[in-house]
């Protein structure tokens, strides 16, 4: 059997059919890019997704053709919290106020009141990140826009009406949303009303791995694939690259350093005391749910600095840039890298990007090494307070763009004082994808089956922390958590 699985991350989609082995078949990627406007917007046009879904589609069924294949399922998967304005028609109204979009910071001194009503129903505090305030904000700002649109659909909402022809959204984007409650699964009629979002405008709620419809007839004949492909809502990325990287009990911990980072730690069941310095939220796995700590910026920092300051290197070689972090090994310059301000544990949109420790000595590999430290420091204050919920961390799995770059990974390994894994297939979230699309068609009995089915011939490189680098860090962490605690 054949899986389709179609990624659609923040500055890419792509397709990658696998066979029931998790071997990949076919690939192909579209780059996308947002627009970021100023004054915190950044927006997107919905098109993009449309036209990017469809020449998915069509390089899919051009590929299947020529090999006498077929695909069984499609399992799609997404970036979770931008907003798209629909028409009962499936037609955007305007561009997606995408997930890094500030506008929405009002709503955290807003709605401060509602803050713990607010996290004991969905196990998060009032953010910008979360789609229930861009939709406040398009009522209060765009009411026209807010009264003609018939749904405020996320992109994976999008994307499942054009194939299925219904309005469906998966637990794992409804609690990335504030409307949802957790313990339910369901859109909660106090958090509608705190926020102002009628109930009739949000999709139809469903557990992820669930068949949300099949492919429409005018879709299929349009890229030539047969109507009728059960279509699949896998969950969101992040939830996705938890499956693909095995998290599966409790003290198992995924970090994927992409655009931003995200850590995730899979529990049981929500602890009875947790405190809005998490986030809590459903798993791709039925039943279960995950802590989840994130950091805005990690790869788009970096890239920033070597886009500014190495104008020598294209975006394909990081062979000068990397050889001057490496020689920077032990340079007192810290980063704070809250580029676009910080999100867990305090949510602060105020923070701001910052460099200390700066003297003339300074090279600009010693300020490119200090993003890469300043970006696990910033993860390490977060796996401290999961560490307080899970207890002993059992493993630490890693993905994501930054750890294509082998000091990252050793950096990781020093500044969190924990062995991290990197398995030789980075395709975490589209093989979390696959796992889905697999159970959905009953290939494996459990969870754990698929697992290490999509891992099956995968080798594993661990980094260990460096014993010499230990009070380095330490007292670095120090520095680095005192200097924020004295800016904000």
């Amino acid at each position: 059997m054949n899986i389709y699985v179609i990624d659609v991350g923040t500055s890419s989609m792509r397709g990658i059919l696998y066979n029931e082995k998790a071997e990949v078949l076919m690939k192909h990627q579209i780059i996308q890019r947002p627009s970021y406007l100023g004054d915190g917007r950044v927006e997107e046009d919905p098109a993009d997704w449309r036209d990017g879904l469809m020449e998915l589609l069509k390089v899919l069924a051009d590929f299947c053709s020529g090999k006498n294949l077929t695909p069984d399922v499609i399992s799609l998967t997404a970036q979770r919290s931008s907003v798209i304005p629909l028409t009962e028609e499936g037609e955007p109204l305007a561009p997606a106020i995408m997930w890094q979009d500030k506008r929405t910071i009002i709503y955290e001194e807003k709605l401060k009141d509602s803050q713990d009503i607010i996290f004991a129903k969905t196990g998060s505090r009032i953010n910008p990140v979360f789609s229930a305030c861009k939709m406040a904000w398009i009522r209060e700002n765009q009411p026209e826009l807010y009264q003609k649109a018939f749904k405020l659909a996320v992109i994976p909402d999008y994307l499942m009406r054009i194939m299925t022809g219904g309005f469906y959204t998966d637990y794992t984007y409804g609690s990335r949303s504030l409307l949802m409650n957790l313990k339910s699964c369901s859109w909660d009629e106090e958090l509608l009303e705190i926020f102002g979002v009628d109930r009739e405008k949000l999709c139809e709620l469903i557990p992820p791995a669930g068949t949300a419809g099949r492919l429409l007839p005018s879709v299929a004949s349009a890229v030539g694939l047969t109507a009728g492909i059960p279509v699949v809502s896998a969950g969101g990325d992040q939830q996705c690259a938890a499956l693909g990287l095995g998290i599966l009990h409790n003290g198992e911990v995924e970090i994927t350093t992409g655009t931003g980072a995200f850590l995730l730690a899979g529990i049981d069941a929500i602890p009875d005391a947790v405190k809005p310095h998490v986030i809590c939220s459903a798993s791709a796995v039925p039943g279960r749910y995950l802590l989840e700590s994130s950091v805005l910026t990690c790869c788009s920092a970096f890239d920033w600095f070597l886009r500014s300051f190495y104008p020598e290197c294209s975006p394909s070689d990081y062979s000068v840039i990397n050889q001057e972090v490496s020689d920077a090994k032990g340079s007192p310059v810290i980063a704070l890298p809250y580029f676009q301000g910080r999100a867990t544990p305090d949510w602060n949109s105020r923070a701001e990007a910052s460099f200390h420790h700066v003297s003339l000595s300074a090279s600009r590999g010693d300020f490119a090494r200090a993003i890469l430290e300043g970006i696990c420091h910033e993860i390490n204050v977060n796996l401290s307070i999961i560490r307080g919920y899970t207890g002993e961390i059992r493993s630490v799995r890693i993905c994501g763009g930054l750890t294509k770059n082998p000091i990252f990974a050793q950096l990781e390994a020093d500044i969190l004082r924990e062995p991290v894994s990197l398995f030789s297939n980075e395709e975490a979230t589209a093989l979390g994808a696959w796992i889905q699309g697999a159970m959905a068609l009953g290939l494996f009995a459990d969870y754990a089956s698929a697992f290490q089915a999509s891992r099956a011939g995968d080798t594993s490189r661990v980094y260990t922390p460096d014993e010499d680098t230990r009070n380095f860090y330490q007292k670095k962490q120090e520095d680095f958590e005192a200097l924020y605690r004295k800016l904000y």
